[in-house]
């Protein structure tokens, strides 16, 4: 029909400023049903709906849009093409992200076309709630790009960092390297998906002294200027060869941290009971979930203490022989520095529907008291000095003082340490003298640097 086909041409020529002709020729060419425009987007998909033109009709396609393309992927996660929340947040919150369906009333004719649409008896589509985040778009933005530089520069398989408000829990921004663009999803691998912030563990190493050495104040088992004897940089615990890496005859407790000394930290762990070095442990939250508002989190392996001996409680000491993921790291040291308070990481702010009424909204929550003020003070002191004077030296920053630890620690290949690949980390805060930022930065198996020291502390100095 002639009349119609010009109809509907002149329609969506209006609408979509294109000429009459490239869609006339579209309805003459084609066979049976002819799809004159895909994806429209709302505003103009309304202008077509109140139009009845015979044999025009319409389907609906809805698309999630991710405006900011791959900018915190793995914390939104992606709907699959049934549109069901399939990872991350999405997956969380798919009830909440879903709104109602709407309804229209026709009127047709005897012959079944269209005249007229029941205002009254239809229903609109009432949109989903909003879910508002805690995340800040700028330092995730910056996160993400040094992670992508750093895994450039320094080679390595993956990388991850976390920004924290150590004082309350909020997330500040969370990114894995490689990253993927959750629009489309399913041209990346199921590895780039994985959000190993919370899904995967590995052993600190030398970031863990940081919070054995704070148990060993609060228990009153060592003095920060207490000297130890380091063996000259080379120790034997039941024939097995404890190293440093930089050897000294001697160490002070501080010394111990700042040039990150692991018979220093041998020799230390042996005042401990089991039992409380344990209980420790748990209370930082090891072997426990988070409860982040994330699927897929790992709880970690902390080994019970009657399996504890000299050598494995060694071996703890400086990170080794304990399971832990990124982000109950980075909550242990907000703890640390805090004023020995753990809290939940939590990232998401509130709750809105779509007319911004407040339906759910959430607060800090403080699991417990961990440590002492007065430790947290000394701890957070001997961290800055880890930065000022010891192995942390590439986190500095010009305008602020920093505290921090480093970490580097074998991986494991077919059941035995490897001295090729490692997990290079840095967890660093400032301002020392009042922690308001806590960033955390894994690299795994770099190829340039191997050392926390020389890979994640300049990331970290990078973002901050």
């Amino acid at each position: 029909d002639a009349k119609k086909e010009d109809s509907i041409s002149t329609l969506f020529a209006k609408v979509f400023q294109k000429p009459k002709s490239f869609y006339k020729e579209m309805i003459e060419n084609g066979f049976r049903n002819v799809c004159l425009e895909k994806k429209v987007p709302m505003e103009k998909a309304t202008q077509l709906k109140n139009k009845f033109i015979d044999g025009l009709f319409y389907e609906e396609d809805f698309t999630r849009v991710y405006p900011y393309g791959s900018l915190a992927s793995h914390i939104l996660g992606y709907v699959n093409k049934e549109m069901i929340g399939t990872e991350g947040l999405e997956k969380v919150y798919n009830k909440q992200l879903t709104g109602k369906d709407g309804n229209y009333v026709f009127e047709r004719d005897v012959l079944g076309r269209v005249i007229s649409v029941d205002e009254k008896a239809s229903a609109p589509a009432v949109p989903g709630n909003n879910i508002n985040l805690t995340i800040n778009k700028t330092y995730q933005k910056i996160l993400q790009e040094e992670l992508a530089k750093g895994l450039e520069k320094y080679g390595g398989e993956s990388a991850v960092g976390i920004v924290m408000n150590p004082n309350d829990g909020e997330i500040l921004a969370l990114a894995n390297m490689p990253d993927y663009d959750p629009a489309n999803y399913e041209i990346f691998s199921a590895d780039a998906r994985r959000n190993r912030a919370i899904t995967d563990t590995y052993e600190p190493g030398s970031t863990f002294k940081s919070i054995v050495l704070s148990i060993l104040f609060d228990q009153k088992l060592a003095r920060e200027n207490e000297l130890i004897n380091t063996e000259g940089g080379k120790y034997f615990i039941k024939n097995v060869r404890v190293f440093d890496d930089h050897p000294h005859e001697n160490l002070t407790v501080r010394e111990v941290l700042e040039v990150s000394s692991n018979i220093g930290m041998t020799k230390l762990s042996a005042r401990f009971q089991d039992e409380t070095l344990y209980k420790y442990l748990r209370d930082f939250g090891f072997s426990n979930p988070t409860s982040v508002e994330m699927p897929g989190e790992a709880e970690g392996i902390l080994r019970k203490p009657s399996t504890y001996n000299q050598l494995s409680k060694a071996f703890l000491s400086f990170g080794y022989g304990i399971a832990v993921t990124p982000l109950q790291i980075i909550a242990a040291y907000s703890a640390l520095v805090n004023g020995g308070t753990l809290y939940k990481p939590y990232l998401v702010k509130s709750i809105t529907d779509y007319k911004g009424n407040v339906v759910q909204e959430n607060h800090p929550t403080k699991i417990r008291t961990v440590i002492s003020k007065s430790t947290s003070d000394i701890i957070k002191d001997i961290m800055v000095g880890v930065v000022e004077k010891g192995t942390g030296i590439a986190a500095q920053l010009d305008n602020v003082l920093v505290g921090g630890k480093t970490g580097t620690s074998q991986k494991l290949e077919n059941g035995s340490y490897t001295s090729r690949k490692h997990n290079s980390s840095f967890v660093g805060f400032f301002p020392a003298d009042n922690p308001q930022i806590i960033c955390m930065i894994l690299v795994n198996a770099p190829e340039v640097g191997k050392y926390g020291g020389l890979v994640a502390a300049p990331i970290f100095r990078e973002v901050s």
